[in-house]
């Protein structure tokens, strides 16, 4: 997965033209064409996470290519806008790009091919046990000049759709209030912010329990955790004043802007998942693991799903944000060349996070190498394994994952 930033993306929607779903001038032919010459096939269906257009194709690419694969586009992208602009008779783009802009374009290809990527260096959870593991994961956001399009936190859309739906406008800002309030009672024992982040001592045991940690390692996140104190206060008097009005109509910009605060201010206390929590998880795949007398038996539950009936999961698994951190740790740690038993237990681990699974996530555990240093393939279980998510999650097995079960299947 790219380590493109937030900011870069922003820049190089901009540049790149991809308002409305275009890229440039390219057609589909010349965008097939040019990911060609990367040994990249744009046109793949795990490239459609975010839909089929130009623009929504490459932003997957963003998303889930290597930061090699990402930094050879931006800079074949340069190459094309400086071959295009030096071509007699052309006319321009719909945007004017300039020599300062492609030289940034250049320079996000450098710093990006020259970052760590997953096993060069790259600190992960798994190196580094001792650390919470954090999220590296947010609600997805996008710019085209001045229009931010938002996807709003799921649990928050969850508890408010059935009023946006309605047009009900007033009730679903005082409802996304309410959750985010509830959500911080539910982590720290207190309702209102001005409790949690009033610099007392008592802030240690709330930190902790919201960040893992009972004080900041230093001044920029000293700022970040009273930033985040200001924006949960912002949350609190609004919503206190939409307590003490009668429900009224309120104008749907205005409502959407509320709403946005809100999902923000909810994912960013639902980031953090301690290590007690993971080892707790961890320990209660492997101890069902064990329990099964024969891999016969383990494979007959495997495969339906009926292992994952019985068991009691902490309550914290509920949260959409968790499981996405959860996931993303496991996938760094899928290991398919050392035994039976381990492939099975990494695969059980990631039926616990089944519904945040995607089609890409299937793709990068089908590439995974799966025999060990004596040649024999230890990648038991990954039949059962998508089988059950085919029956439970059609929408999503790709089409590697389709094919590979098609070729396997007794």
């Amino acid at each position: 997965m790219s380590k493109l930033s937030l900011p870069d993306k922003t820049f190089l929607e901009a540049v790149l033209g991809m308002s409305g779903g275009h890229v440039l001038d390219l057609t589909n032919t010349s965008l097939a064409q040019l990911f060609d010459d990367l040994a990249v096939d744009i046109y793949d269906d795990k490239y459609a996470e975010y839909g089929v257009s130009k623009a929504n194709r490459l932003r997957t690419l963003w998303r889930i290519g290597s930061d090699y694969e990402v930094a050879a586009a931006l800079g074949t992208f340069a190459d094309y806008i400086e071959a295009k602009q030096a071509a007699p008779g052309f006319s321009g783009f719909r945007e004017e790009i300039t020599d300062d802009q492609i030289a940034r374009i250049r320079r996000i290809a450098v710093e990006l091919d020259g970052a760590p990527s997953a096993g060069m260096g790259q600190t992960t959870a798994a190196d580094n046990v001792a650390d919470p593991t954090r999220a590296i994961y947010t609600t997805e956001a996008t710019v085209s000049k001045n229009k931010i399009q938002i996807e709003i936190h799921g649990e928050i859309y969850d508890h408010i759709g059935q009023y946006l739906v309605t047009g009900d406008y007033f009730h679903a800002v005082e409802e996304s209030y309410k959750l985010v309030r509830g959500k911080l009672r539910e982590i720290t024992g207190k309702e209102k912010a001005s409790d949690v982040f009033n610099n007392s001592a008592q802030n240690t045991a709330h930190y902790e329990a919201l960040f893992g940690k009972a004080t900041p390692a230093n001044d920029a996140e000293a700022d970040f955790f009273r930033g985040i104190g200001y924006l949960h206060l912002g949350v609190q008097h609004l919503r206190n004043e939409k307590a003490h009005t009668p429900a009224t109509s309120l104008e749907p910009n205005l409502a959407v802007h509320y709403i946005s605060l809100a999902s923000l201010a909810y994912d960013l206390i639902t980031r953090y998942v301690s290590k007690e929590t993971i080892r707790e998880l961890e320990d209660l795949v492997l101890a069902k693991r064990q329990s099964y007398p024969t891999a016969g038996a383990f494979y007959r539950d495997f495969e339906d799903g009926k292992w994952l009936r019985n068991l009691t999961l902490p309550a914290k698994l509920q949260s959409s944000a968790v499981r996405k951190v959860l996931k993303t740790k496991w996938l760094d740690e899928a290991d398919f060349t050392r035994s039976y038993d381990h492939s099975n237990i990494v695969l059980m681990r990631l039926e616990l996070v089944a519904d945040e699974l995607i089609g890409a996530d299937l793709d990068r555990l089908l590439d995974l190498p799966t025999k060990d240093s004596y040649g024999n393939d230890q990648s038991a279980g990954m039949r059962q394994f998508l089988t059950f998510l085919r029956r439970k999650y059609p929408d999503t097995i790709s089409q590697k994952a389709k094919d590979w079960l098609a070729k396997e299947q007794p």
